[in-house]
């Protein structure tokens, strides 16, 4: 167990449950925020820091849902267990606890990431049958209705027609007796109708007298007439009352079934909307909520107290074969808050609250010890040191290997030298101990003992020689001087009085503190250099990439540029082909076939750009496979001479340019190529002539033919059929329609063949 001396008062834990019980939206989850007492049962810490997380989850994707619409129904159920009847009103709360919960249920169970908190979900409870009837009795004014039962409807319309009547009679008597009424006025004395008669006509009428006036000049009299309507009028509202208190203990005892329920819910609901300001509280601060793991590390923290635009961050970490840090520094240079930082990080993960930083991870210890109030002990009547011994043999005698033990300047308070040696045998006993821990110093041989333990981190807090103030910022593998002379100085006008202090100091200084002086001068030196360096680094890699950046778009407008190009050529030539089947269409000297024009159009498109490499783009060599680009057809590269090349092309040689090839493949195989030429294959021509052929004929030829064609890649062929009667073009098309590798076909263009010829095109 933690030492309950301050209950964590030292590092301030109260004060950061305060902040956090803000965030609370239902009254009972604030006070069971700062009730909060920390359990260091590691099933319990566990389930904490999870349900924590799995609320931050929820909230960076949900909108938080707000508790305070829930009432606290502790007091009227706990007086309805004692045998109380409930008020209407109170009913009303009953009813809008039952809706209210029936809202959260429909609420969360469209939130995914719903896990660990599940079961203060799963455990809420409502009942529809209590809804429906105090929904049928009690109204929104919080008053039982007049319909709530049928006897209860029938009372209040006998009354109030019996009020109608009263009032009517009542009028009646002040317009027939108005001289002898003080005012026409109708009062009621004692729930009853009366009228303020002056005192001279007060024995004209039989009835009751209830008093004299304020001024002793009339009297309130209920006249005979009224004294039955008032009677039966008070009966009825008697037994409105009784009626109503029927409907009251009805419900009351409906309400009595499911009250431990009700209870439960409370208790639910205060836990949950702990949980959810826990992450509310991280959120709004830009914090994270630490894992539970090995070892302790603390990544870019500040102290959950101070303002987050002037709090420094620092990353605090003990990690084996390191079991403590000795932190040394000067003054009011931060070391108590560092230690505080690290203790209260512990404390709050296991009570699941995120800390202020940009990772975290906390190991399971079994007890957080602190000694650091240095307030006198008046009641025990023990001096500040007399008072921090006693604490030092509380924290030996209860921590364990498992704990976290803090101590603010050990051994401080004495004869520096005795402190000294008595701090040194403390952190030789805790280094034996096997606990993690943190402690503050400003002995120069506990500085010089941490840094020859390997068990142990030397670290301080950094001071800026230049304009003598601290920077608070945490240095791990350092030592710190106190620098008290260097601060005195910017507060203590007397110059003089520096001086002299400065030579006592230096006649008692002997050369390790002096080589100390200078080691943490020289630190500060190299650890200005670092951030500097750190700067250029990070100018650096904003060049990196911003250059990246670049490339990826000039790689990106190029390819762009590329296709502008590729897609203006493809439309140039489109053009030309145009022109060329107009002038095709035009040479009537020439008498050129239909077949004739088609080849000579083919050829165009071979001018299209390809997606090959030309061969200007890759070395072409001997035994290549190329494509002749005016051919469309693929060969084998024989010989190159100078501009010139000769290629095999299906067993027959060919004479051409480079500029006509293009590159497909490197140096093919041979036995591919002797397997190429004993298949002995051929292109197939570009048109079919089915004319003259019976249909069954023309189709056998035709299923061979678009066969052929299309295992020799072909993009479209023209298949001509003549005019005739039709039947032969019709059979073609059914035989095309069916042809799964066939993907559109139709008429010829005029000067194509027109309607005697089909255009098929391949997939």
């Amino acid at each position: 167990m933690a030492l309950a001396r301050d209950n964590f008062k030292s590092l301030e834990l109260d004060h950061i449950l305060r902040q956090v019980a803000k965030e609370t939206s239902f009254s009972l989850a604030f006070d069971h925020i700062l009730s909060l007492k920390v359990d260091f049962n590691p099933l319990m810490i566990k389930d904490e820091v999870n349900k924590t997380s799995e609320a931050i989850k929820v909230l960076s994707v949900e909108p938080r849902f707000d508790f305070s619409v829930i009432n606290d129904l502790n007091e009227p159920l706990s007086n309805l267990k004692k045998g109380y009847t409930l008020l209407s009103g109170e009913l009303l709360d009953i009813l809008d606890h039952n809706l209210q919960i029936k809202r959260i249920k429909r609420h969360f169970k469209a939130v995914s990431n719903i896990d660990t908190l599940a079961d203060y979900l799963d455990s809420l409870y409502y009942d529809e049958h209590l809804i429906e009837i105090i929904a049928k009795r009690i109204g929104d004014d919080g008053k039982v209705k007049d319909d709530a039962s049928a006897k209860l409807y029938a009372l209040r319309q006998e009354l109030d027609e019996l009020l109608k009547v009263i009032d009517q009679k009542a009028r009646e008597f002040i317009k027939d007796h108005a001289s002898s009424l003080q005012e026409s006025v109708i009062y009621n004395r004692s729930e009853r109708v009366c009228f303020l008669i002056k005192n001279a006509d007060k024995n004209k009428f039989d009835g009751y007298n209830y008093g004299n006036s304020a001024s002793n000049l009339a009297s309130y009299i209920e006249p005979k007439p009224f004294i039955d309507l008032n009677n039966r009028k008070l009966s009825l509202e008697n037994d409105i009352k009784e009626e109503i208190n029927v409907i009251l203990l009805y419900l009351s005892k409906e309400v009595l079934k499911d009250a431990d329920y009700f209870l439960a819910n409370l208790n639910s609901l205060m836990f949950l909307d702990s949980v959810f300001a826990k992450a509310s509280y991280g959120l709004k601060n830009g914090g994270t909520m630490a894992k539970i793991d090995d070892h302790l590390s603390l990544e870019n923290i500040s102290h959950p107290l101070l303002e987050k635009d002037k709090a420094v961050k620092n990353t605090y970490r003990i990690i084996e074969p390191i079991r403590g840090i000795v932190i040394s520094g000067s003054n009011t240079g931060g070391k108590t808050v560092s230690m505080k930082v690290i203790g209260l990080s512990v404390l709050m993960t296991y009570l699941g609250i995120p800390l202020l930083a940009s990772k975290a991870s906390v190991p399971l210890y079994d007890g957080v010890y602190s000694d650091i109030d240095d307030a006198q002990s008046i009641v025990d009547s023990l001096s500040t040191f007399s008072s921090r011994l006693v604490s030092l043999n509380n924290i030996l005698n209860n921590a364990t290997s498992r704990s976290l033990i803090l101590i603010d300047e050990i051994a401080s308070g004495t004869d520096p030298k005795e402190g000294e040696a008595l701090a040194l045998a403390i952190l030789k006993r805790l280094v034996d101990l096997g606990a993690d821990f943190v402690i503050t110093t400003h002995f120069d041989k506990i500085k010089k003992y941490a840094l020859s333990d390997e068990h142990i981190l030397p670290a301080s807090q950094e001071f800026d020689y230049q304009k003598l103030l601290p920077t608070y910022r945490y240095v791990e593998d350092s030592l710190g001087q106190s620098n008290a002379l260097d601060i005195a100085d910017r507060y203590l006008e007397d110059e003089s009085l520096i001086k002299e202090a400065k030579a006592i100091l230096k006649e008692n200084t002997d050369e390790e503190a002096r080589l100390l002086k200078s080691l943490e001068i020289e630190n500060a030196r190299l650890l200005k250099k670092e951030e500097e360096l750190k700067e250029v680094l990070a100018r650096q890699k904003d060049l990196k990439e911003d250059y990246e950046k670049k490339l990826v778009a000039f790689e990106s407008k190029k390819e762009e540029l590329y296709k502008e190009v590729k897609h203006k050529l493809d439309n140039y030539l489109e053009k030309k082909k145009a022109k060329a089947r107009a002038l095709f269409k035009n040479i009537d000297e020439n008498k050129l076939k239909n077949h004739e024009v088609t080849e000579l159009i083919a050829k165009l498109d071979t001018y299209k750009m390809k997606d090959v490499k030309k061969s200007e783009d890759v070395k072409l060599e001997e035994g290549d496979l190329v494509k002749i680009i005016s051919y469309d057809q693929i060969g084998r590269l024989l010989s190159i001479k100078g501009d010139n090349a000769t290629v095999d092309l299906n067993g027959l040689t060919l004479k051409t340019t480079l500029d006509d090839l293009a590159f497909y493949q490197k140096k093919a195989i041979k036995q591919t190529l002797k397997e190429h030429h004993k298949r002995n294959f051929k292109r197939p021509e570009r048109e079919l002539v089915l004319v003259g052929m019976r249909v069954e004929e023309a189709l056998d030829v035709l299923g061979k033919y678009l066969d052929d064609c299309y295992g020799a890649n072909m993009k479209s062929v023209k298949i001509v059929t003549g005019i005739g009667t039709g039947a032969l073009r019709k059979a073609v098309w059914d035989h095309l329609k069916r042809n799964k590798n066939i993907k559109d076909y139709h008429l010829a263009d005029y000067y194509d063949g027109g309607s005697a010829a089909t255009i098929v095109e391949f997939k």
